[in-house]
Order: C-alpha cells, then sequence, then structure tokens
C-alpha cells in the first residue's frame, strides 16, 4: 500500500516507538474489557471487588489514556514529517528538471494533486490513527475471546475472515471509483479553468460561451454520479460492519450453545465483548474511504514523481558562479535542438546555426513569429538541452561538468517570465537602491520594497516586465537577455529601454542581446541577426 510506503520512507525509529505505543493503547483497552467483566461476574456472584482489583484497573485505565494521547501525537508527527518530506522530494526533483520536460507536464495536475492529497492526509490522519487503533483494539479483543472459549474463538475468526474477505472485495471497487471520481474532478477543475483564462473569447463567442458551458455541465454531472457511486459503496460498507457485528451476536447466542456445552457459563461475556466492538468495527469502516482516497491519492504522487524522476538531470559535478564572471565572448557553433512531443515525435529543430556573443555589444535577434529566436535563446543560456553543437566561453568548451557555472551568467527576462514578489538569492539589496530603481522604472506610486519583499504584483503586463527588468538589473550578470521586452511598453519607456537602459549595461561591459521586432530601433544596435525556420539567414553589424 502507497500509505504504508509513505510511512516507511523515514526512519525506521519512528515508526518502531509509534507501532509499540499503539499496541500498548489497542491491548490496555483489552484488558480493561476482561477486568470489567471479571469485575461484572464477582458482583454477579455477590462477591466484593478488592482494593487489588481497583488499583490495577486505575493503572489500565491510565496506560489506556496515556498510550493513546501518545499514539494520536506521534502518528500526526510522523505523517506530517514524510508529508514535509515529500514535498521537499518533489520541489527538489522540480528544480533539477529540465525546462522542456517541466513544459510536457501538465503543471495543473502536479499542484492539485499534491496539495489536494497532502493536505487531505493531514486532515483525516486523527481518523487514520483511530482506526489502526481500533483494530490493534479488536486484535486484543479477540485474543480475551480465545481465552474464554476456543470454540468462540474458530466461530469469531471463521466468519472474520469470510467478513473480510468481502469487505475487502468492496473496498477494492471502491478504490476503482475513486480513481473516476479524481478523473472527473480534474476535469471539472479544467473546464473552470476555461471559464476564468478564457473569459474574454467566450464573452466575445456566444456559441463558444454555450459549447463551453454544455460541457462543463458534462462533467459537472459525470462527477456527480462518480460521487454519488462511491457514496453508495461506503454506505454499504458501514451497513456491512453493523450487520457482521450482529449476525456474530446471533450465532454466538442461538448456534453455539446448542453444540457446545460450556458455552453457556460464559455466553455474556463474550456477548460484552463482542457488542463492545461494535464501536472500534465501526471506527473501522466509517473511515474506510479515507483509506481509499490516501491509496489512490498517493498512488497519483507517486505517478507524477516517477514522471519528474524520469526528467530529472544528474546534479553538475562542478558549480562556482564566479567562474565565467568577467567574460569577453561566446561562441556557439553548429547549434541544433528538436523540439519533441512527450511520445518523441519531432515537432520542430532549431539549427543548426552558429553564434558569437560579444562583452560591450548589443546583439538583436530579429525574425518573424514562430522563427526559432526565443528556442535559440532558451538553448543558449542552457534553459533547453542543445542537441549538438558546441558552446565556448573565452575558449573554454561548455561541459557537463561547468554547466551549472556557465548558466550563471545570464540574466533573462523571457515572454512567458515569471514575477517574484521576493528578491531571491539577493538578500544584501539595499533597499534605497530598489526604491531607486522603482522610481526610475515609474513604479514608485505603485509599488513600494521593504522587509525583502515587493508591496504587490497586481500591475499590467508592461509594469510587471518593468519591475522584472529591476530585478534583473540588481543581479548584475554579465550577459543579458531581453525577450520582446518592450512589446508591452508605452512608447515612452521603450525609448527609455533602447536609448538607456540599453546603453548602460554595454557601458558596464555587459553583453545584451534583444529578442525584438522594433524595427524603429534596430540602428542602435552593434550587431543584428535574422532568424527563420529556426536558423540564422543572415547577420548585419
Amino acid at each position: 500500500m502507497q500509505l504504508i510506503r509513505l510511512v516507511k520512507s523515514g526512519p525506521d525509529s519512528a515508526v518502531s516507538s509509534l507501532i509499540v505505543v499503539t499496541i500498548v493503547s489497542g491491548l490496555s483497552s483489552a484488558f480493561l474489557i476482561g477486568l470489567i467483566n471479571h469485575a461484572a461476574e464477582l458482583i454477579a456472584f455477590g462477591e466484593p471487588t478488592s482494593l487489588r482489583l481497583v488499583l490495577l484497573y486505575a493503572v489500565l485505565f491510565l496506560i489506556f489514556v496515556n498510550a493513546t494521547s501518545i499514539a494520536w501525537r506521534k502518528s500526526n508527527r510522523l505523517l506530517q514529517s514524510r508529508l514535509s518530506a515529500l514535498r521537499l522530494r518533489i520541489a527538489g526533483t522540480v528544480r533539477q528538471a529540465p525546462l522542456r520536460g517541466l513544459e510536457q507536464l501538465e503543471h495543473s495536475e502536479l499542484l492539485v494533486t499534491l496539495n489536494r492529497e497532502t493536505n487531505s492526509l493531514s486532515a483525516n490522519m486523527p481518523l487514520l490513527t483511530g482506526a489502526v487503533q481500533s483494530a490493534v483494539l479488536l486484535l486484543g479483543a479477540l485474543l480475551y475471546i480465545a481465552s474464554l472459549s476456543f470454540v468462540a474463538f474458530l466461530v469469531f475468526v471463521t466468519a472474520a475472515l469470510i467478513g473480510g474477505w468481502a469487505f475487502w472485495r468492496r473496498r477494492l471497487i471502491m478504490n476503482d471509483a475513486m480513481v473516476e471520481v479524481f478523473q472527473s474532478e480534474a476535469d471539472v477543475v479544467r473546464g473552470m479553468v476555461g471559464f476564468t483564462k478564457g473569459f474574454k473569447e467566450i464573452r466575445l463567442n456566444a456559441a463558444r460561451n454555450i459549447a463551453l458551458f454544455d460541457q462543463f455541465k458534462n462533467y459537472a454531472d459525470t462527477q456527480q454520479s462518480n460521487v454519488t457511486s462511491v457514496a453508495s459503496t461506503w454506505i454499504t460498507l458501514i451497513q456491512f460492519s453493523s450487520a457482521f457485528i450482529y449476525a456474530m451476536l446471533g450465532a454466538l447466542i442461538f448456534i453455539v450453545p446448542a453444540y457446545y456445552a460450556g458455552h453457556t457459563d460464559i455466553v455474556y461475556k463474550i456477548v460484552a465483548v463482542s457488542a463492545f466492538c461494535l464501536g472500534p468495527l465501526a471506527s473501522i469502516t466509517s473511515v474506510s474511504h479515507l483509506f481509499a482516497n490516501a491509496e489512490v491519492g498517493l498512488t497519483r504522487i507517486a505517478e507524477i514523481e516517477a514522471k519528474l524522476n524520469a526528467l530529472k538531470e544528474p546534479a553538475h559535478a562542478y558549480f562556482d558562479p564566479d567562474r565565467f564572471h568577467g567574460l569577453k565572448r561566446i561562441e556557439a557553433r553548429d547549434i541544433t535542438f528538436e523540439y519533441r512531443t512527450a511520445n518523441g515525435d519531432l515537432q520542430f529543430t532549431s539549427g543548426p546555426w552558429d553564434l558569437t556573443v560579444n562583452a560591450s555589444e548589443i546583439l538583436f535577434v530579429t525574425g518573424g513569429n514562430g522563427s526559432g529566436k526565443s528556442t535559440a535563446m532558451k538553448v543558449l543560456c542552457g534553459l533547453y538541452p542543445k542537441s549538438g553543437g558546441e558552446i565556448k566561453v573565452d575558449g573554454e568548451r561548455i561541459t557537463h561538468r561547468t554547466q551549472s557555472s556557465y548558466s550563471e551568467i545570464f540574466a533573462a527576462i523571457f515572454s512567458d517570465f515569471h514575477l517574484f514578489d521576493q528578491m531571491f538569492g539577493l538578500d544584501d539589496i539595499d533597499p534605497e537602491t530598489v526604491t531607486h530603481w522603482l522610481k526610475r522604472m515609474q513604479l514608485d506610486d505603485k509599488v513600494t520594497y521593504s522587509n525583502g519583499r515587493f508591496s504587490t504584483l497586481d500591475l499590467s503586463t508592461g509594469q510587471r516586465k518593468r519591475l522584472a527588468m529591476i530585478t534583473a538589473l540588481l543581479e548584475d550578470r554579465d550577459v543579458y537577455i531581453f525577450d520582446e521586452w518592450a512589446a508591452d511598453q508605452d512608447s515612452h519607456f521603450r525609448d527609455v529601454f533602447y536609448k538607456e537602459l540599453l546603453p548602460d549595461l554595454k557601458a558596464k561591459g555587459k553583453a545584451v542581446i534583444v529578442v525584438s521586432h522594433d524595427d524603429r530601433y534596430w540602428h542602435l544596435c552593434d550587431r543584428r541577426v535574422h532568424f527563420d525556420m529556426g536558423r540564422i539567414q543572415a547577420q548585419q553589424a
């Protein structure tokens, strides 16, 4: 089971101590039942209960209460530590995965599954722990019955095996149903995303609006049907547990005495124990759907983790962030890159192309949409692994060993950039410096910077790009890549970008690469290369 694998994924000492405490809790409860039965028998025969019996009851009671409390706390800490380790493990795998591989994963599936399942496990852990303790209690009660009557024990075990087999088969059916619930739930979420992200498109097209809503209704109806089916199976399991106990009591009272004379003297004790088992058994069956949820959910997480591990790149053997600092030239020769689908089908080939990037130079990269400009830039800075060719920095060939050090020379703002509200990795930045740049970018009336965080990211696309520019400039890298940065700026900030920011970076010795459609500013570059169909068709000085 995935839940057991999760529990065993860390140190064994915590699991061992939890098992011991849980067993103590369950057995102490079973001993309490036996002690209560014994005391009731003494009272029924008019014999007094001794002080020793009262003290023994008090000790068992304290053991039960404390062991139960400790078991709950330990189980909660254990699961939370395992879930935290799972989250960190997946995050660590994501940050080492290649960009192209991550682009082929459905991010919403990763985020929704990880958050939903881990949060569900955290919230339901007390109920799951209670079910485990109830199972131990049932085992203790079964041993107590064996001490009273071996025949009753055999009847109980035989019935339990038959009932357990029937229960498990229903559980498997519910597991399959839960998979369908999760799938339909993902469809509902995907449909809702269509309403939010595609709001403008559906408001401008009534037919599309209606078709999308009809599809969403089908998703919602399917989800309702699947959830109803699971609920029906769950109710059947709960009813089964109650029917099982009453059938057991009927057998012990009406059938066993007819074939076993000695059974009559202790039948009331067995019945009392069996009746006491109603609560624990109901506890186990009532949370059976939670175990099913946990099993299916953790299976989905395991599948996602397996996909991420398949993408994971081996750790680079050497890392020195300053290795290529102060570079003079980057030379890329015979570079190729192949876009392939998750199934391995070839979609697009970039290259072969040659490109030289010099310090203190402004290089423009031009070309039509889909010509391969952005792909080439991602290959150049190492976000996409090249399929062929080589890259040299000041004559030194970039290898797997030096790839991480090479990537440290770049700061890039791509068209699909992500803006963080914190300057991660720039902990020592002077807030006054950030404030200066906010003023220069005319953002000081909308954004402030304090405690290492921007006050808001609720800005227009152009303003968000300016905020990203501030972060990039403060990183002070050797090579800057700006992919259509000016496309969302007004005419004033286009002038600022091309006539002020870029020359400033050049004056500081930086290599600046600008992907641009702004032909009005092409005369401001030192050199221009033109891409078409994934290849460089022309270079102009």
